[in-house]
């Protein structure tokens, strides 16, 4: 999947950055990923790389889950000129179907001071965006809704 799919399953993008269009990412090489600690999630392997258009981004991991998830630790390596998340929230819950949708960036070892923003999204039926971050170390998510979602880490190297 690439972040135009997943901007364009909610039929619209919304960028919690400066970025105002979509891109075509290149994976380049495999990752491994330590399954969640809690929530309904599921780890993907990174899509296969693409020629045409492509942005140097490696797809670190994809993670897919409905309601609350603490998702595994990965690295951002010293030489990554930016990190995303790209990220979609959709299918809310019955009666409303409306939610809220938040990411908290977590950072350990020499990355626990981290002042990443993460994703705050208030009460609605579900949207997407991409929320950029430019530090290095090692970093978990906290997926905070009650919607299905999908959340993709990138490195630009």
């Amino acid at each position: 999947m690439t972040a135009g799919l997943l901007l364009a399953a909610c039929g619209g993008a919304k960028s919690t950055g400066d970025r105002s269009t979509s891109t075509t990412v290149a994976s380049t090489g495999s990752s491994t990923t330590k399954p969640p600690t809690s929530g309904s999630t599921t780890t993907t392997a990174p899509p296969p790389a693409t020629t045409l258009g492509t942005v140097p981004f490696s797809v670190s991991e994809v993670h897919t889950g409905s309601g609350p998830a603490t998702l595994a630790q990965f690295s951002i390596p010293s030489q990554a000129r930016e990190w995303d998340i790209d990220w979609v929230y959709y299918g809310c819950p019955a009666p409303t179907k409306t939610g809220t949708f938040a990411i908290a960036v977590v950072g350990h070892g020499s990355a626990s001071g981290t002042t990443d923003g993460g994703v705050t999204e208030p009460v609605g039926p579900g949207t997407a965006g991409i929320d950029r971050n430019y530090d290095t170390g090692t970093f978990n998510l906290k997926v905070t809704t009650a919607c299905k979602w999908t959340a993709r880490v990138e490195i630009l190297k």
